[in-house]
């Protein structure tokens, strides 16, 4: 048996606390059934809100200043790579191109990082405060919002798809970016070696051409 009851038994209980003891139980019971009804939107909004959070910290791990440095490379080494194949005195196979096509997808890969990287941030920090400003306005009931509207269930609905909208595009901007920023980043590496040889190669033919021509 439950000590509380236990206690009950022992002690002579007075009309005037069985009477709050009662009240008490009903405004427990009354609170309970009296759940939250937009409590499901509440728990979308949150929940967009972390997945928001767990992307930005996936973006932020990598290195800003390692993405640029990729980036620059792929940059002056595509452009140096032009100017020996201009002028058409310089012909490569198959292999070679490849190792220029790779040279160039990596340009592109990377080449619009910082200012995506610096977007997003910024979006997801409005992205963040949207949602939980909407969410704590439900959790609170609220009637009217920051300027005064009311908020009803055509605000309600209008506002949860919006955010939602806006939410999912952000988190799909910042899956894309870290992908592209991760895979820019391998086939820098993974391309440096071949691109130094190629080159190497590249200026000892035009050498010969310009011998050749003079």
């Amino acid at each position: 048996m439950p000590s509380y009851l236990q206690s009950m038994k022992k002690e002579v209980v007075s009309p005037l606390s069985l009477l709050i003891w009662i009240g008490v139980l009903a405004v427990s019971l009354n609170g309970c059934q009296q759940a939250n009804p937009h409590q499901p939107n509440i728990d979308q909004l949150t929940q967009l809100d972390d997945s928001i959070a767990f992307k930005v910290r996936d973006l932020e791990a990598i290195p800003a200043d390692s993405v640029s440095q990729a980036a620059r490379w792929a940059e002056t080494n595509l452009r140096e790579l032009e100017l020996l194949l201009s002028g058409g005195r310089v012909e490569i196979d198959k292999s070679e191109g490849y190792v220029i096509s790779e040279v160039s997808r990596t340009h592109r890969l990377l080449k619009d990082h910082a200012s995506r990287r610096t977007s997003l941030l910024q979006g997801a920090e409005r992205a963040h405060l949207q949602l939980s400003q909407l969410a704590d306005a439900l959790s609170q009931r609220a009637t009217q919002d920051a300027a005064g509207t009311a908020i009803d269930s055509g605000y309600i609905s209008e506002n949860v798809i919006l955010e939602v909208r806006v939410s999912r595009e952000l988190i799909q901007a910042l899956d894309e970016t870290i992908g592209l920023a991760q895979r820019g980043m391998h086939l820098a590496s993974q391309t440096k070696a071949s691109n130094d040889s190629l080159q190497t190669i590249l200026r000892a033919r035009l050498a010969r051409a310009v011998l050749e021509d003079s």
